[in-house]
Order: structure tokens, then C-alpha cells, then sequence
């Protein structure tokens, strides 16, 4: 009996000494933690939301920016380097000795990059994509479960990278090839980091990838295709059609072309199977360079002569200084000689 009670006893003292473990635990170190980080969060995002201007280095050609606005990355002496507007501290995507950077894109809604370097490897060249983390400021090869990094071997040292384009959703990576012969290859790499050559020497145009799906919609010759679909893609009553852009809620979008301009757009999901085509009206023909195809979904009709950028679905105007440079979450960015200004749309 007495056995009986020193063990219930011990049992008791355990249960108690656990519960107060697990209440420690979740009231007071979790709890801290937990609340250090949210501010953490909230803090970074009040900062790109609040900076309106951002100073940038004389002489700079190209810059690209994040798609809140908050990193701009650009070429430098031939190093690719990324600014953070929140600290004004600079990094620097550093890439394999004797390499070049001769592309660089942002991933949609990401603080991260694709970056592409040549490489030359025993007398042979490469293009080799990385990826670019600009908050850790690390970068990082794209290899296979056999620790085989992604490389292209190039037909001429000429060749020329003119496009990456991927789905984040799907991790899907398509990187098309200029090459010495005008002609170009595509290639896709899936969510295994597996490289394959999807086109060979094609005539190809605009390309994109749907949000959900792995197969690239491109411009091919005079036609619209999509990758391992049977046929040509056409829109009702429309003769001749270029690709715009793809945004989150899985819209393709798609100029109608009179005269080498647009003049209407139609957009849709692709992967319907009652496939629905929306229309948006211009109020007059555009160039297509005019069109800027926001990954939100919003669409921006730049009027240059005239400083200012119509957004269809909303049909609310930004008038802006200086020159266009691309869409970000909340508007549109432009330059004024070194200042990068943010354009909200209200």
C-alpha cells in the first residue's frame, strides 16, 4: 500500500513539474519570441512602405527592382551589385572566379534573383543560372539531388541568355537562348533542378509561364503555343495576337495587333476547360513596349509624351516625373537622373 502511495505521490510531482514546463515554455520563451519576430516583420515592411525616394549611384544604366520596391539591383565595373532601401547597405551577388554575369531577373514577390553567369569550363562555355537571396545576401547554385549544378552548354561563345522566365508556384524555370544564327533554343529546368532543351533552334518571341502550370506560352513564328499542348492558340475573332504577361490569379494576357500596335487586350485562364476571354479597351493603339503587365494583376499603359500611366482594371492614372522604369506592388517606379521615385497607385 505504501508503495502504491509513493508512486501516485512521484506521478503527481511529475504531472505538476511537466505542466509547468509546457506553460513556461508556451506563455513566456515562446511567447517573447514569437512577439520580437512579428515586430521584426512589421518594422522591415513600414520602412519599404514609407520610402518614396531612393538615391542611386551616378552612371548607373540599368536598374531592376524587387517587386515591392525595396531592393535595386544593377551592374557595376562588371559585379552585380543589390542596394536594400531600408539600411542603404550594399551587397554584392558574388559569382565563380573568372565568370560573368550576363543576366539577372527578380523572382515575383520574392526578395530573391535568378542570376545567369558564363562560365568557362576546360576550353568549353556555359551558361550556369544561380539564385540570389537579397536579404541574407547569399547565393546559391541550382543543382540536382546529384549535386549536378544546371549548365548549358553553348553552341558559339556569342550566344546570348534574352529571357528567363519561371513560375514560383510550380518551380518552373524556362531560360531562352539567343544564338549566333538569330535562331533561338529554350530550355526548362522542373522542381528538381532537372535541365532539359524544350525548343531547338526556333524562331521564339515573347514567352511566359501560368502561375499553376509548368508549360511555357510562347510566341512562335507568327503563331501562339503552348509546350507539350497539341495546336495553335487563338482568341475568338482575332486574327493576329502577341503574348503580355501572366499575373498570380493565373491570367495569360494577350495584345490584339493591327498595324505592329495593340490595340485591345484580352486575358484568361488557360487552364479552364470553360475558357472565358475577358477584354480590356484601349483608347487608342499602342506599342506594345507601352504595356506592363503587373504580376498583381494590374495593367499600366505608359504614356510617355504626356508623363503618366493609365491602370486598366481600376482605370486610375499615375502622373510621374522623370522616366518609366517598371511596375512594383503598389504602383509604378520611375528615375529622375539618380532618385528612383515610387508612384503609388491610390
Amino acid at each position: 500500500m505504501k508503495k502504491i502511495k509513493r508512486r501516485l505521490m512521484w506521478f503527481i510531482i511529475a504531472l505538476i513539474l511537466q505542466q509547468a514546463i509546457f506553460l513556461y515554455v508556451e506563455n513566456i520563451y515562446l511567447s517573447t519570441d514569437l512577439n520580437i519576430k512579428a515586430e521584426q516583420v512589421q518594422e522591415e515592411e513600414n520602412l519599404v512602405d514609407k520610402k518614396t525616394e531612393i538615391d542611386i549611384k551616378k552612371d548607373l544604366n540599368e536598374v531592376k527592382l524587387s517587386s515591392d520596391g525595396r531592393f535595386i539591383s544593377y551592374l557595376q565595373n562588371s559585379k552585380l551589385k543589390i542596394l536594400d532601401s531600408n539600411d542603404n547597405k550594399e551587397k554584392e551577388c558574388v559569382i565563380d572566379k573568372g565568370s560573368e554575369v550576363v543576366f539577372y531577373k527578380w523572382l515575383n514577390n520574392e526578395g530573391n534573383m535568378i542570376v545567369i553567369q558564363k562560365i568557362k569550363d576546360k576550353g568549353v562555355y556555359y551558361f550556369e543560372p544561380i539564385s540570389f537571396d537579397a536579404k541574407k545576401g547569399e547565393a546559391r547554385d541550382l543543382a540536382d539531388f546529384d549535386l549536378n549544378k544546371v549548365r548549358i552548354k553553348l553552341e558559339s561563345s556569342k550566344d546570348e541568355v534574352e529571357n528567363v522566365v519561371f513560375s514560383t508556384s510550380t518551380h518552373s524555370l524556362y531560360i531562352k537562348v539567343k544564338k549566333s544564327s538569330g535562331k533561338y533554343d529554350l530550355y526548362y529546368a522542373n522542381v528538381m533542378n532537372q535541365l532539359k532543351k524544350v525548343k531547338s533552334d526556333k524562331v521564339i518571341g515573347s514567352v511566359v509561364v501560368p502561375t499553376t502550370s509548368t508549360n511555357a506560352v510562347m510566341e512562335e513564328g507568327s503563331t501562339i503555343t503552348v509546350l507539350n499542348t497539341k495546336g495553335n492558340l487563338s482568341i475568338p475573332n482575332v486574327k493576329a495576337a502577341k503574348i503580355l504577361g501572366a499575373d498570380v490569379n493565373d491570367n495569360v494576357y494577350f495584345g490584339e495587333v493591327a498595324d505592329n500596335k495593340i490595340k485591345k487586350i484580352y486575358y484568361t485562364v488557360l487552364s479552364d476547360k470553360n475558357r472565358k476571354w475577358n477584354e480590356l479597351k484601349l483608347t487608342k493603339p499602342v506599342d506594345k513596349e507601352d504595356i506592363t503587365i503587373d504580376y498583381s494583376g494590374k495593367v499600366y499603359v505608359n504614356n510617355k509624351s504626356e508623363g503618366s500611366v493609365l491602370e486598366l482594371t481600376s482605370n486610375k492614372s499615375i502622373k510621374y516625373k522623370g522616366d518609366f522604369i517598371q511596375s512594383y506592388s503598389k504602383g509604378i517606379i520611375t528615375r529622375v537622373n539618380n532618385k528612383l521615385m515610387k508612384n503609388k497607385l491610390e
